[in-house]
C-alpha cells in the first residue's frame, strides 16, 4: 500500500493531528513561504491563514515562493503545525490558481474514500 497524502488547508490540520481520529497523519499542503527563522518556516495558504514548519536541515526553501510540503501533523509551541518530511518548489506564486488547489481540497474531503482512509 502506498503512503496516503491528502491535500489540506489550514483549517483541516487539527484532523489529521497523531491524536484525532485519523489513520492518516502525513499531509501535503501549498502555501508561500512567508517566513524562515532558523528551523522553522511559515507558509501563507491563499486567504486560509499561516502554517507553521518544522525544517529538516537539508531543506532549502526560498522567500515569496509557492511550495508544496508533504509532511506529519506535530504539535508545536501554540499549536499544530508541520514536520516537514519533503518539499517541491512550484516557483513564482502568481502562476499558481491557488482556487484551483481548494476546489481539489474540497473534493478530497467531501469524498474520502477515494483519496484516504478517513479512520
Amino acid at each position: 500500500m502506498s503512503l496516503q497524502t491528502p491535500r489540506i488547508l489550514p483549517q483541516h490540520l487539527s484532523n489529521f493531528h497523531p491524536n484525532a481520529n485519523s489513520r492518516t497523519h502525513t499531509v501535503r499542503i501549498l502555501g508561500t513561504v512567508s517566513a524562515l527563522q532558523g528551523e522553522t518556516a511559515k507558509i501563507t495558504c491563499g486567504t486560509h491563514g499561516d502554517v507553521t514548519l518544522i525544517l529538516t536541515p537539508d531543506e532549502h526553501l526560498q522567500m515569496g515562493k509557492l511550495v508544496e510540503i508533504v509532511g506529519k501533523v506535530a504539535d508545536i509551541e501554540g499549536g499544530v503545525g508541520i514536520r516537514v518530511l519533503g518539499t517541491t518548489d512550484w516557483g513564482n506564486p502568481a502562476d499558481c490558481d491557488y482556487k484551483i488547489y481548494e476546489q481539489v481540497v474540497e473534493a478530497t474531503h467531501r469524498v474520502k474514500s477515494i483519496f484516504y482512509d478517513a479512520e
